[in-house]
C-alpha cells in the first residue's frame, strides 16, 4: 500500500473536515501514527556491525533509525554481557544512552549491535508504507485521532472518542501476537550467526 492509498481511505472518513484536503498534513499524521505503531509492537529490529578498537571504549551507533540499543554480539555471535549491577565488574558493555555504548575491555575487531528501529519517514504520495496490512484500520484511526485532536481544542470528545477506538485496535494486534518482545531469548543469537 502506499501513501496515497492512505490518504484516499482517510478522506472518506474525514470529508468534512478541512484537514481531509490537505496531504502534507496528513502525511505528516500518518509518520506520527507509524511511529506509535513501530513504538508500540517493535515492528522493526535491525543491527549495524561496529569496529572496534583496542584504545577506545565509547561507540555510538551511527545508523539514523536508532531508537534503543538492544544488545551487542560478539563477531562469533555470542551475546555480550551487559552491564546490570552497579559497580559490578561481570560485563562486557555498559550502555550509555538509546545509541551509544562503552566496552569494558576494548578490543579490536567488530561487534554486532541489535537495536530497535524507527520507521521511514513518508515524504511523498508514491513512498510506501511498510506495515503489515492487518494494521492500517489501527493507522486510520490515529490519523483520525490527531486531525480530531488538532481541529477540536475545546471540544475533545471525538478526538477521545477515536483515541479509545486506536487503543481497543492496538489490544486486539497484542492478542493476534503481533507484540514483538525485546528480551534476550527473542533475539537470539547462535555461534555461527543470528538465527
Amino acid at each position: 500500500m502506499i501513501v496515497q492509498d492512505i490518504i484516499s481511505l482517510i478522506q472518506i472518513r474525514s470529508q468534512h473536515l478541512a484537514i481531509a484536503k490537505n496531504n502534507d498534513a496528513l502525511i505528516h499524521f500518518i509518520n506520527l501514527g507509524m511511529e506509535e505503531l513501530y513504538r508500540r509492537f517493535n515492528l522493526s529490529i535491525k543491527s549495524e556491525t561496529v569496529l572496534t578498537v583496542s584504545d577506545r571504549a565509547l561507540y555510538e551507533l551511527t545508523n539514523d533509525d536508532v531508537q534503543m540499543l538492544l544488545s551487542l554480539n560478539y563477531k562469533s555471535g555470542v551475546e555480550m554481557k551487559q552491564s546490570d549491577v552497579l559497580d559490578s565488574m561481570a560485563y562486557d558493555y555498559k550502555i550509555v544512552n538509546y545509541r551509544s555504548f562503552m566496552l569494558r575491555k576494548p578490543f579490536d575487531g567488530y561487534v554486532y549491535a541489535v537495536y530497535k528501529a524507527s520507521p521511514v519517514m513518508l515524504r511523498d504520495i508514491n513512498d510506501k508504507v511498510k506495515l503489515p496490512g492487518t494494521m492500517i484500520p489501527a493507522l486510520l484511526t490515529y490519523v483520525m485521532y490527531m486531525s480530531h485532536d488538532i481541529i477540536n481544542r475545546d471540544n475533545k470528545t471525538e478526538s477521545n472518542t477515536f483515541y479509545q477506538m486506536f487503543k481497543r485496535q492496538c489490544q486486539e494486534l497484542d492478542q493476534q501476537g503481533f507484540t514483538v518482545p525485546l528480551n534476550t531469548e527473542s533475539l537470539a543469537v547462535q555461534a555461527k550467526g543470528y538465527v
